[in-house]
């Protein structure tokens, strides 16, 4: 009966077989090889002389240059991370740049993610060429960047960006070496729709208003003053997610008038106590458990939320001896919550109702 089914449900079956299924399902037959390599091949991680797929046992070995002639198996590429290692290393810059020269074959190519690249002014041609044909998930996290480059794209497409950069950076000014990062910003400001920044928060006052901005996650604020954060939330009102993951000395930053349409938080029990009212809030994450007298605040502030909380997560210690006081409160305060999610450190526990 599995040979009767379309593509499009034997691809989604395969998405939840572990690794060794996947790669014997590519072995029965024909019929079942080409929907299953649309998984098998979907990932390539590039941290050796060799491809890695999401199927380690289905790994491609040899050298780069003859693995990046197969078409076959550059067309099947949805995900492409170049991270470092002792080996990557070793690799020559020609060799780097042959890899960002098939980018283009990579036609179902959708997420990719860069760490620590010494980019040439090929890399980022090859890179900002590609990016500029349609709408990609896009990670730079700690690369180096020629100085004075110019983009030659009047607007690159990426829809959600992940950025880390280095310690150096400088707010008031970018150094030589990003400012073509700057620019890769600048292009993309009509697209982007969601934002993550770590260890590189100072990237902010570069981007200004972003109009198809949603979602927010914020992972160090240590390189930026309040202030500057506060414009930036303010110019965005459009946002609907927002997420900090650091503790903050002051509520000050956050106006009335910064973050309206709110639906989904994951701060400190403090911010989060300080948004809540008055917005559309309905999902609530709280990253680090506090001291039972400002969670239980924290929790009755949920009932002044301008919409209905409908999800809540909550990481508590591992010995929380308060519990089913926190869960009688939720109950009362959020009525119509629909999931709870209670984190123990490394447990979780979910419960449904």
């Amino acid at each position: 009966m599995l040979y009767l089914l379309p593509d499009e449900l034997l691809v989604a079956i395969v998405e939840y077989c572990d690794q060794n299924t996947r790669k014997n399902l590519s072995l029965v037959s024909r019929r079942l090889r080409d929907p299953s390599q649309f998984i098998i091949f979907k990932t390539v991680h590039i941290s050796r002389h060799k491809f890695e797929t999401i199927v380690p046992r289905f790994a491609v070995e040899g050298d780069l240059p003859e693995v990046m002639q197969n078409d076959r198996l550059v067309s099947y590429i949805q995900t492409f991370v170049i991270s470092p290692d002792e080996a990557l290393q070793q690799l020559q810059v020609n060799t780097i740049e042959l890899l960002f020269t098939a980018l283009h074959k990579m036609q179902p190519l959708r997420d990719i993610k860069l760490v620590a690249i010494p980019f040439t002014t090929t890399m980022l041609d090859r890179l900002c060429e590609v990016l500029s044909t349609r709408l990609y998930n896009v990670e730079l996290w700690d690369c180096l960047y020629p100085a004075d480059y110019t983009i030659q794209q009047a607007a690159l497409r990426i829809q959600r960006l992940s950025l880390r950069v280095g310690r150096e950076w400088i707010d008031t000014a970018p150094l030589p070496t990003t400012k073509a990062l700057v620019a890769i910003i600048q292009r993309s400001l009509s697209s982007i729709t969601s934002l993550t920044l770590s260890s590189g928060v100072g990237l902010l006052a570069y981007f200004g208003t972003l109009p198809r901005l949603t979602s927010l996650n914020i992972l160090s604020k240590s390189d930026i003053n309040d202030e500057g954060l506060s414009k930036f939330l303010v110019a965005n009102p459009q946002l609907v997610e927002f997420a900090l993951d650091e503790p903050l000395n002051g509520l000050s930053l956050f106006p009335p008038s910064a973050l309206p349409n709110l639906r989904k938080i994951r701060a400190f029990a403090e911010l989060v106590q300080h948004l809540l009212p008055g917005r559309p809030i309905a999902k609530v994450e709280i990253c680090k458990s506090p001291k039972p007298t400002i969670m239980m605040d924290v929790l009755h502030a949920l009932s002044r939320s301008a919409a209905p909380i409908v999800e809540l997560t909550l990481h508590l210690h591992r010995y929380t001896t308060h519990l089913h006081k926190i869960l009688e409160v939720v109950v009362k305060v959020a009525p119509r919550l629909e999931r709870i999610w209670l984190s123990f450190q490394a447990q979780v526990r979910i419960i449904l109702y």
